[in-house]
């Protein structure tokens, strides 16, 4: 101790060189410690990715599984809603049960959009294969009329954005011996060509929805064709 100052004691500080001072050891520890963080970081983004993953293709799973689960209904629904709307618009229906019936088909309706299914009507007179399913043909002399609707049988159904069941309509052909567009030969209506756009409007329809049907079976369709005027040969295989 000098003037009541005490001697600083060099121990803890060897300064033989052979020996590393606390602050760098302490550097390394701290260095080692953010690269095992860094690694624990990096485990665990892949970790919660692979989690997030899978999650994603439950649901997605889930959803399809459900849509199938539903789909039947849904058609089953569409039929009844079908059904309905003819004996209304029956004229051997009584006024009195028609106004009861629509009653119940505005329910059947709101079931349909409480699950995402919405009827929709094409605009225009022009066929759309898309959306739109050929059940029966009316010839017609006049070929600017050719391929357009004649009448409207049935109101399609979609739902998130897909076609679930087309819109059935009737359309115009020419007749045979009608007098082309172009003033010339009568525009030929063959078996080929009409079979051709038959499987283009299939092949559409399957592309917006695998699985797609039109038509509930036979028997509704022929009640539906009554009145409209020839029966379709030209579009056959529009018919399951």
């Amino acid at each position: 101790m000098t003037d009541g100052v005490p001697e600083r004691d060099n121990t803890d500080f060897p300064l033989d060189g052979g020996a590393t001072p606390p602050i760098e050891s302490i550097l390394e520890e701290l260095r080692g410690l953010r690269k095992s963080f860094d690694s624990k970081i990096r485990y665990d983004e892949v970790r919660e990715g692979l989690v997030q993953s899978m999650s994603d293709e439950l649901a997605q799973y889930r959803q399809e599984f459900h849509q199938t689960l539903l789909r039947p209904v849904l058609l089953d629904l569409v039929s009844l809603y079908d059904d309905l709307t003819q004996i209304i618009d029956s004229a051997d229906t009584p006024p009195a049960t028609a106004s009861s019936l629509e009653f119940f088909r505005g329910s059947v309706e709101q079931i349909l959009l409480r699950n995402g299914v919405e009827r929709f009507t094409v605009e225009g007179d022009a066929l759309d294969r898309a959306r739109q399913r050929v059940l029966s043909t009316v010839d017609t002399p006049d070929p600017s009329l050719g391929r357009t609707i004649a009448r409207r049988l049935r109101a399609g159904f979609s739902r998130d954005g897909k076609v679930l069941r087309p819109e059935w309509v009737s359309v115009y052909r020419q007749a045979a011996g009608a007098p082309a567009r172009n003033g010339g030969a009568p525009e030929p209506a063959t078996d080929a060509t009409a079979a051709t756009d038959a499987a283009a409007t299939d092949a559409t329809q399957a592309t917006d929805e695998p699985g797609a049907i039109g038509m509930t079976n036979a028997t509704d369709a022929a009640r539906v064709t009554d009145g409209a005027g020839t029966e379709n040969t030209e579009f056959a295989d529009h018919r399951e």
